[in-house]
């Protein structure tokens, strides 16, 4: 089913909504001009009338289930595992057979026989190494559990054509997909060409799960365009946010009575309201719904806290992968 057309942004979010759109595109991300060049005078034909243009990736840093194909992502790691990033130029490291299984990876186990996508997505080699990421740094710097997950930053630019795959495993349908432009794609289409998955939106807020939380689950470099470290984009990111949490904590967030502090990220997320409140845009933002990112002013103060301990980790870096994604059948497969 089609969604409705998005509707412009009120002034009143106008704040939010700067951030979201995060640093300028390069000229690889403009829309193609696809008109087509006048015919010969004498051939006295019609005008031939443009093309339309393809939809511009969607940057929003608010994401609802309906709405979730970002390109742009980030994710905190150390100045450890960056100098790693630096020697092996691999973005994409964690092994689903190393290590303790995340929730991602149990939640894929469970609909392995129902779902082919399942088992594409946990068994195929070219999507079985995976890093976890969010479409702003200020929504994961405080971390789900007791620790954080480093000072270091990693900026994550999916390529134009990658599909971005919904997955919220309570769902009557666990699986959708979205193209950039945020369309609907027929499932189908990843089953046959699973090389243009990029990303998967991880969901976990049904009733089994104690703290309801999202991710982007990038798995399959392939449909990496870009990746980079301690670049101006980056820092110029971090200082937008900080503006935005300042103007937060004394402005719309400031006087908010203690129900609406104690109110469910998880309410907006399904999809955007008709007219949201300060607090429901916040709310949109949001990966973790956990008492850390409650908006009261010493919790905003927290993140502002953490997001200035940013350690750039180095020298700017930009990275341009050219891993292939491989033609190869699910590991599933040739274990029998």
């Amino acid at each position: 089913m089609r969604r409705p057309p998005r509707r412009s942004p009120t002034r009143a979010a106008w704040c939010l909504v700067v951030l979201a759109c995060g640093p300028a595109r390069d000229a690889g991300e403009r829309p193609l001009d696809a008109s087509q060049p006048p015919e010969p005078a004498d051939q006295r034909s019609e005008p031939v009338p443009d093309l339309p243009r393809p939809a511009a990736p969607r940057d929003d840093a608010a994401v609802h289930h309906d709405d979730f194909a970002r390109r742009v992502l980030y994710t905190w790691t150390t100045p450890a595992q960056i100098d790693a990033l630096r020697r092996s130029r691999r973005l994409l490291v964690a092994d689903s057979d190393v290590g303790e299984r995340s929730p991602y990876l149990r939640a894929l186990d469970g609909l392995v026989d129902a779902h082919p996508l399942a088992a594409l997505l946990r068994d195929h080699p070219g999507h079985r190494r995976r890093r976890y990421a969010w479409t702003s740094p200020f929504a994961t710097t405080l971390g789900l559990g007791e620790r954080r997950y480093g000072d270091a930053l990693v900026r994550i630019d999916l390529a134009e054509d990658a599909l971005v795959v919904g997955f919220r495993p309570h769902a009557a349908e666990p699986f959708v997909l979205e193209d950039m432009s945020g369309e609907p794609v027929d499932l189908a289409v990843a089953l046959a060409d699973p090389g243009r998955i990029g990303a998967v939106y991880h969901v976990r807020d049904g009733p089994d799960d104690p703290i309801a939380f999202r991710e982007y689950v990038v798995c399959n470099e392939s449909q990496v365009a870009a990746w980079s470290v301690a670049t101006p984009e980056i820092r110029a990111r971090l200082d937008a946010e900080l503006d935005l949490l300042e103007s937060l904590r004394r402005g719309d967030l400031a006087h908010l009575p203690p129900a609406a502090l104690r109110a469910p990220a998880t309410a907006v997320w399904p999809t955007a309201p008709r007219e949201p409140t300060p607090l429901d845009r916040w709310h949109a933002r949001l990966a973790f719904d956990n008492e850390r990112y409650r908006p009261t002013p010493a919790n905003l103060a927290a993140v502002a806290a953490a997001l200035r301990g940013y350690d750039p980790a180095g020298e700017p870096l930009v990275h341009r992968p050219d891993a292939t994604f491989p033609e190869a059948p699910l590991a599933s497969q040739t274990s029998r």
